[in-house]
């Protein structure tokens, strides 16, 4: 490298010769074109910026962070002399110690090692830091105490001081009811609540059955009663379509939108589009007609209008039976349930039997 450089050099003051190793180009007086002359303005300027810290980094005390800056800058020094095992060793001692991770392509450092401005795709969680899941009643004061004994931990494990992360896990669970899943650096609360996770179309009455089920089905397996907390589970499944998860404590429906048919989507009636159509047909008619029209004429197309009118609606308001059983089946409990509402029959019952109550009516 040192020979290479010095090539360069003499080509620079003696023949006044630049080169750009990335476009592979050499130019007299350095124009590469506009473009590119942009980008080496551009690229100038990045290196000789210095590094930064990154948005996404966590964060720690000013002196700690100054710090941190401090040796980073130190690394960079180093890596310009080619001193390599210094700059390595640097690089890790502040891994070691603040657990901060250097990007050099983009000349950034962060605590944690998450960068956002890579951009693209899902960005992960910085390292340490847990999501909560599920339910129970916590203040933002609390949770926050609870995210910060949790960071504490992270970094009492990866100084191998396992004896503190123990206690600190303990004290959450005896102080707060905190259970952590460390694979996946999340963490809920110990209780027989279900939260509701996602949006779905069911009534408060429904959200509050299924909650209150739920809560019976969490004491059923306190007991160790799985038989009958896992008829509990099925049966929700059945009447509503939800999936309960019992690692985050958490329910949701399966499928929250109204089930579609083949290319069928069930329309709605809407009264004031049919009063419209209603008025523009009499508006024709009369519109079509004169003085001298027989008045027997004109009543029998105004009463033409009206039965056509009267027909369609008849024929809108049936309930839909012809679905086949393999049809029926794929819709949610709470269509089927619309379906036998509308048909004024019994709602109540298994999906099952929610079905074959269909089926008898078509």
């Amino acid at each position: 490298y040192d020979k290479a450089d010095a090539i360069r050099e003499g080509l620079r003051s003696k023949f006044n010769v630049l080169i750009d190793d990335r476009l592979m180009h050499w130019s007299v007086g350095g124009d590469f074109g506009p473009e590119h002359n942009a980008q080496r303005e551009l690229a100038d300027k990045f290196a000789n910026r210095g590094y930064i810290k990154s948005n996404s980094s966590l964060n720690l005390s000013p002196e700690d962070e100054a710090y941190i800056q401090e040796k980073v800058e130190e690394r960079l020094a180093a890596k310009k002399e080619r001193d390599f095992k210094v700059a390595d060793y640097i690089r890790e001692s502040i891994y070691e110690e603040y657990d901060v991770t250097i990007n050099d392509k983009l000349k950034l450092w962060s605590i944690g090692g998450v960068f956002e401005e890579l951009g693209g795709g899902k960005q992960k969680k910085p390292r340490g830091v847990y999501t909560r899941r599920g339910g129970g009643n916590l203040s933002e004061e609390d949770e926050q105490k609870i995210q910060d004994l949790l960071l504490e931990r992270y970094h009492s494990k990866r100084d191998r001081d396992f004896d503190t992360a123990d206690a600190i896990r303990d004290n959450l669970m005896r102080t707060y009811s905190v259970r952590i899943d460390d694979r996946s650096s999340e963490w809920r609360i110990d209780t027989d609540e279900y939260a509701q996770a996602g949006s779905s179309n069911l009534s408060e009455e429904d959200i509050e059955f299924i909650t209150s089920q739920l809560k019976e089905r969490h004491a059923f397996k306190q007991d160790r009663d799985y038989e009958s907390a896992d008829a509990i589970r099925d049966d929700l499944g059945e009447r509503f379509g939800i999936v309960v998860c019992d690692r985050t404590k958490e329910w949701s429906v399966e499928n929250p939108e109204f089930s579609v048919v083949g290319n069928n989507v069930e329309e709605t009636y809407d009264e004031d589009e049919d009063e419209d159509d209603l008025d523009a047909a009499l508006e024709a008619v009369l519109s079509d007609s004169d003085e001298d029209d027989d008045e027997e004429e004109l009543d029998a197309a105004l009463e033409s209008v009206l039965d056509d009118t009267f027909d369609e609606e008849e024929e809108g308001t049936g309930v839909e039976n012809s679905l086949s059983e393999e049809e029926l089946t794929k819709l949610t409990v709470v269509v089927l349930k619309e379906k036998l509402k509308e048909a004024g029959l019994p709602v109540s019952g298994k999906k099952s039997e929610l079905v074959a109550r269909l089926l008898t009516t078509a």
